[in-house]
């Protein structure tokens, strides 16, 4: 192949070539000869310069097409601007002047393309921070190169010289791996269209790090807990040029985080090879990888491994407590043996042992064994304590439990450890009871006065022995136990008899002895079974004590329950006549026992028979009360029948069928009462009270006795006259 097959001719980017084609016509090559000729425009580079726009006036002349002179585009290179020649345009239409016919137009004559002689040649190392260079090649006709520099396709730098003048591409290193491509472009000036030509590509190499030095030991313990280490590299251009990273390795995989020239050793590296990779770049330039020495990790030991303490009673059946001390560093799990002399004691592998009778004599000491990842077990033994018996405790205080009266049995109640043996013996007055050396004891008759107590004596293995005794207690007669009480039966009017039923008891009694009580106090003579009411015993409460007596046994005695008696009517004066108050008729409520309607009575307070001695007086029926004040001087009764007492029981009836004075809750019940009768001159009194005043009288009805009348609870007493019969609904 000649060298002139590489070379193609095109026009310089920007430069407009002009050619006009002549015409038939003489007159229009004057025209074109007079007007101003077409100029081409200085060139920049890469850019297209449009033509000057042509003058307004004269009005434009149309002239004859031109064909335009074919051009060759040189093709653009990938990724460079595309600097594609123009085609040739046809000049703005200009106003041709008149001529003459002997004027001629000359023709524009393009000038010839430079000839390449010599391909352009990249000179320099192709290598980040170096400089390449060219002078473009060798051209014939050529006065201009413009040089357009490609990395991997894409423009990056276009500049022109003169020919001769070299130009230069510093490498950066965004270069480093990327293919470098120079096309120049030869014309005869910078103007004009030139000839295109392109040199051999070249690859930019990445720059190495020279004058590394690093020294691959680590230094620091392999040891759990504590800190490797490695050195920082150096380089001859490490001010400005280069970072380093690091990367640490438990064998041939790489450590998670641990990307520092530091590294503490953890449990998982325990019997690993520890190493650091410590990695030297920078953009443009070769990377360095460096690797350190191997340290083999080993586990850690206790900085502080205390020998531990025992604490507790050494004597058997007690806790004994295990001090482990503190170790360091912290986090280790402890775990502990007992030993009896130098046998571990199975399943004792608490920190508390509480000592059994295998232990009694013994020595026990105990092993404190610390476990932490990463670090050596390491075991420590206390000293040995000697273990002396123990001391038996009980569960249950020592106490004797039932009555200690003959016909009774007692027993211990106690509480021991678990295997503990006991043995007992009981005394009576001090002296041993003879077969007496059980938990029971039974009392016959022959103790009723002793004192008895028993001593109980207990032991265990590897126990010492203890002995309890209890506090004498002196036996008594047996009891008399009472299942159901005494009572009294028998009617409660004035006269009665009254019955002592006994009452039942276990054992049964031999005999009873009674004594009877009138309100608590014990009436004289009153001491067998029955007891005849008197006058005295009038409203009173009657009880009987009952004795109920036994062979060996003390006597019980047990009182009945209460009977009260009601209040009988006691007659105070025999019939008609004036009575002194206070002395033949004390103050108080008293009830006539006449049977007429012609009672008549006076309280007084004097015996002048005049109406100024009358406090109060009644007439009436003779079923009526009165209630003598205590300052009434006298009492005067006639047609009234015989005075009584007032009981505290009554009929407590629900009807009313005669004339007379009743007491509300006694006599008759509170409630409604209707009358049915035809009388007009029924009459009826709510009392208050039975002076026979004005003021006891709280309501009063006088009409016909076909009425409703309500007797309230708190009414004292009712008084009726010609009503009739009144029925309670």
């Amino acid at each position: 192949m000649s060298l002139h097959e590489n070379v193609r001719t095109r026009t310089r980017p920007g430069f407009l070539t002009r050619s006009i084609a002549t015409a038939g016509s003489i007159a229009l090559l004057a025209g074109l000869l007079m007007a101003p000729a077409a100029q081409a425009l200085p060139m920049e580079t890469g850019t297209v310069t449009e033509p000057a726009p042509a003058p307004a006036d004269p009005a434009p002349v149309d002239p004859a097409p031109l064909d335009p002179a074919p051009v060759d585009p040189a093709p653009a290179s990938d990724g460079e601007p595309s600097a594609v020649a123009t085609p040739t345009e046809t000049a703005p239409a200009e106003v041709t002047p008149e001529v003459t016919p002997s004027e001629t137009v000359p023709t524009e004559t393009a000038p010839a393309a430079p000839e390449n002689i010599s391909l352009p040649v990249i000179e320099g190392d192709a290598v980040v921070g170096g400089v390449l260079t060219s002078t473009g090649g060798q051209w014939n006709g050529a006065g201009w190169i413009q040089y357009s520099w490609i990395i991997d396709g894409a423009p990056v730098q276009t500049a022109g010289h003169t020919v001769g003048e070299a130009d230069v591409l510093n490498i950066v290193p965004s270069m480093a791996g990327k293919s470098v491509q120079l096309t120049v472009v030869a014309s005869s000036d910078a103007q004009t269209a030139g000839t295109e030509a392109s040199a051999a590509a070249v690859t930019v190499r990445p720059a190495a790090f020279t004058g590394v030095v690093w020294s691959n030991a680590v230094a620091g313990r392999p040891a759990v807990g504590q800190e490797l280490s490695v050195g920082t590299p150096q380089w001859d251009n490490s001010v400005s040029q280069g970072a380093l990273a690091y990367q640490w390795f438990r064998g041939t995989l790489a450590i998670g985080s641990a990307t520092t020239p530091r590294y503490t050793v953890t449990p998982a590296d325990v019997g690993q090879k520890l190493w650091a990779k410590v990695t030297l770049s920078a953009p443009g330039f070769t990377s360095v990888e460096l690797s350190s020495a191997q340290a083999t990790g080993v586990s850690a030991t206790f900085i502080t491994a205390p020998v531990p303490t025992v604490s507790g009673t050494a004597r058997v059946g007690q806790v004994q407590t295990a001090n482990a001390g503190t170790w360091a560093p912290g986090g280790a799990v402890l775990s502990y043996q007992w030993y009896r002399g130098t046998a571990a004691i199975a399943g004792a592998v608490g920190r508390t042992y509480t000592t059994s009778a295998a232990d009694y004599g013994k020595a026990l000491k105990v092993r404190v064994r610390a476990t932490k990842a990463g670090y050596v077990t390491v075991d420590r033994l206390s000293a040995a304590r000697t273990i002396a018996a123990g001391t038996i405790v009980a569960t249950k205080a020592l106490t004797v439990v039932g009555t200690h009266r003959y016909g009774n049995t007692v027993k211990v109640s106690q509480g021991w450890a678990a295997g503990t043996t006991i043995r007992y013996q009981w005394y009576r007055n001090g002296v041993a009871v003879r077969g007496g050396t059980g938990y029971a004891l039974y009392f016959n008759p022959s103790y009723i006065g002793s004192r008895v107590n028993v001593k109980v004596t207990v032991s265990k293995p590897g126990y010492a022995t203890r002995s309890v005794t209890t506090g004498a207690v002196t036996v008594g007669r047996a009891l008399i136990n009472l299942k159901t009480s005494p009572r009294i039966t028998g009617a409660t009017s004035l006269g009665s008899v009254l019955t002592a039923n006994p009452g039942t008891y276990s054992p049964a009694p031999s005999a009873y002895a009674y004594q009877w009580y009138r309100n608590g106090a014990a009436i004289s003579g009153a001491r067998y079974r029955t007891y005849r009411l008197t006058a005295a015993d009038n409203g009173r409460s009657i009880t009987v004590r009952v004795s109920a007596s036994l062979i060996y046994s003390d006597t019980r005695v047990t009182m009945s329950p209460a009977l009260k008696l009601p209040v009988w009517a006691v007659t105070v004066l025999r019939g008609d006549g004036t009575y002194r108050v206070g002395t033949q008729i004390k103050p108080g409520l008293y009830k006539a026992t006449g049977t007429g309607s012609g009672c008549y009575w006076e309280r007084l307070n004097g015996f002048g028979n005049t109406l100024d001695d009358i406090n109060a007086n009644y007439f009436g029926s003779a079923r009526t009360y009165v209630q003598i004040l205590p300052g009434d001087v006298g009492f005067r009764s006639s047609g009234c029948g015989a005075w009584t007492t007032v009981p505290s029981t009554g009929a407590r009836a629900t009807s009313i069928t005669r004339d007379g004075t009743y007491r509300v809750g006694i006599d008759i019940l509170p409630g409604d009462y209707f009358g049915s009768g035809t009388s007009s001159t029924c009459y009826m009194a709510l009392l208050t009270g039975f002076g026979g005043t004005l003021d006891d009288i709280y309501d009063n009805y006088f009409g016909s006795s076909d009425v409703v009348v309500t007797i309230p609870s708190w009414a004292r007493g009712f008084e009726v006259n010609g009503c009739g019969t009144l029925v309670r609904g």
